[in-house]
């Protein structure tokens, strides 16, 4: 004899909600009934993109950020390359047509070679008017010229710092080494800052310690 089977009694939500809980298999149905099956798939669908779209992409979005970390530094290299290219081009620019540059300064400009401007300080180094870290000192000047001054028809040696943009240090630096190469040779030593612009700090500072900008 089969066993009876127990009529289901429905009269609120809840009986619904119990009814589902006793007989799932019931419950999947309902779903099916109330959602498509495109809405059905949404979550494996889902779950498939983020294995095989979105970590990759993620991925692939770290490493478009570490090469645009790189190209920044890429970019900062080359500017900073460039500057340089430019500072020199400039330098030899100067020291190759000092006269047009100084000849406000002094009447028979001569720029003096790095030969001439080592043998100087060398027996200057030997006589003790300055000592070899002067000397190293003053071999790092951008250009050394020497000519008869107009202010006062004396010969004198002008200490040349040359810069796109002359700034504060370029003139302190232009000042020193004027000093230290007036005891390396014997004349008077002016110091002479050369740029395509000058800082107005700079140029007060210029005025200050009796450097020449140019």
């Amino acid at each position: 004899m089969s066993p009876q089977v127990k009529p289901l009694k429905i009269e609120t939500f809840q009986d619904i909600i119990r009814i589902l809980r006793e007989r799932p298999e019931w419950l999947e149905e309902m779903r099916r009934l109330i959602l498509t099956d495109e809405l059905l798939a949404l979550p494996k669908r889902f779950d498939t993109f983020l294995k095989e779209e979105f970590y990759p992409l993620r991925q692939d979005v770290e490493t478009l950020k570490q090469d645009v970390a790189v190209l920044k530094q890429d970019v900062a290299v080359l500017k900073q390359d460039v500057a340089e290219l430019k500072g020199n081009e400039f330098e030899r620019r100067v020291r190759e047509r000092a006269p047009a540059y100084l000849g406000k300064l002094v009447r028979r400009c001569k720029t003096l070679s790095f030969e001439e401007l080592a043998e100087l300080l060398e027996d200057a180094v030997e006589k003790g008017l300055i000592s070899d870290d002067e000397k190293a000192e003053v071999l790092n000047l951008d250009a050394v010229a020497g000519g008869i001054s107009k202010a006062d028809g004396r010969r004198c040696f002008l200490a040349l710092e040359v810069s796109v943009k002359v700034d504060i240090e370029d003139v302190e630096r232009a000042a020193r080494r004027a000093s230290v190469l007036a005891r390396a040779g014997g004349f008077p030593a002016i110091g002479v800052v050369v740029g395509r612009e000058i800082a107005e700090r700079a140029s007060l500072r210029a005025e200050e310690l009796g450097v020449v900008a140019v």
